[in-house]
């Protein structure tokens, strides 16, 4: 039988929790007693902004680029004048030619055996004619001995005539086909490069179909729409500034449509480009034409804009206080011309007051800051 005083026994883990636990604890706190405390800074911390000092401007001026197209000022789309098959093409596409150099020409075989018959033609009626003429002398010397009536002469007198008019129209005729056989050859009116072959070899071509296109070297101008308004300012400038392949070009010289375009209304400006520039026809090009306005205002940057209520614009101003601080203001203002990354405004604003020039989502008005100036 057991005693009822048994001892109770314990397992290594509870005796760890008994012992070893309290312990720690009891060491910690004893260490934390002698920690000293950190000192926390309690003041507001001001920040300090991008500003720049306003200044007031009397005039703006605005740079308007037009865009246009550099073409060529000979340019043609050749083409046969008569009908026929191809029978030859010496040039192709890109290809630079001379004046007066063959393109192609036309199987003319037909053409010059219809030649041969018309002159054949006109060698029967002179032989005709030079029969009649003989008759006629012949008629002469019987009317003088009264063996032949005078009908018989202005029979041959007419019949003279009638010969005399079919020489005519078949030289007139032999003209025609001469044309067309000199014809059948297109020749380069004046140097340039081919810029498309529209025929093949073979072909059956009538005079209506082109056969190429030909653009001349050099010769290049700029045509510029501009509205109708802006002409007599152009036309009081003594240069022009292009910008052809991102370079800038000053010309001197203007020609001005006197119509107005249906569909963009707008009048052409055509400026000649300088000879040995590299350009190629139907190429975009600008026109930079500077205006100005007389209107009082301030330029700033984008930046220093940010919305306000009712579609309106803001810019915070900086007021001096104590310990060089400064009091944000916001002003109302009015945005009177914008480009890419600043704007030109008025409003209640003066020259030399210090704008807050960027930053203006992390503020707000009436907060204490400090300028970078």
């Amino acid at each position: 039988m057991q005693s009822q005083h048994a001892i109770t026994r314990f397992s290594f883990p509870q005796l760890l929790k008994m012992f070893f636990y309290p312990t720690v604890v009891i060491s910690l706190f004893g260490c934390g007693e002698n920690q000293p405390q950190a000192n926390i800074d309690t003041s507001a911390y001001v920040h300090t902004v991008a500003s720049e000092p306003l200044q007031l401007q009397h005039s703006y001026r605005v740079m308007r680029k037009f865009s246009g197209r550099v073409t060529s000022k000979q340019s043609a789309s050749l083409s046969f004048e008569v009908s026929g098959r191809i029978a030859a093409i010496f040039v192709d596409e890109g290809e630079s030619v001379t004046k007066g150099q063959i393109l192609a020409r036309l199987d003319t075989e037909l053409l010059t055996i219809e030649q041969q018959q018309l002159q054949a033609q006109v060698l029967q009626l002179k032989a005709e004619e030079e029969l009649v003429d003989a008759n006629l002398t012949r008629s002469d010397a019987l009317i003088e001995n009264g063996y032949a009536s005078q009908q018989t002469v202005d029979e041959l007198t007419a019949q003279k005539k009638v010969l005399r008019a079919n020489q005519q129209q078949l030289q007139a005729n032999l003209a025609a086909k001469k044309y067309q056989i000199n014809h059948a050859t297109i020749f380069a009116p004046f140097a340039g490069t081919i810029n498309k072959r529209l025929i093949n070899l073979g072909e059956v071509i009538n005079p209506q179909i082109a056969a190429f296109e030909l653009q001349q070297h050099s010769n290049f101008e700029l045509k510029v729409g501009v509205p109708q308004h802006l002409i007599a300012k152009i036309k009081q400038q003594q240069a022009f500034n292009l910008e052809v392949n991102q370079q800038t070009i000053t010309v001197t010289s203007l020609a001005v449509n006197s119509a107005l375009n249906e569909r963009s209304r707008t009048v052409q400006l055509r400026f000649p480009l300088p000879d040995g520039l590299k350009a190629y026809n139907n190429q975009l090009a600008f026109f930079s034409f500077e205006q100005r306005y007389q209107q009082g205002g301030f330029w700033i940057p984008l930046t220093a804009l940010t919305d306000g209520i009712r579609g309106t614009w803001n810019v915070y101003t900086l007021a001096p206080e104590s310990n060089d601080t400064y009091k944000l203001l916001s002003h109302s203002v009015e945005i009177i011309h914008s480009e890419q990354n600043r704007a030109f405004i008025r409003g209640d604003l003066a020259q030399d007051q210090l704008l807050l020039s960027a930053g203006m989502q992390r503020l707000v008005p009436g907060q204490l800051v400090k300028t970078n100036l």
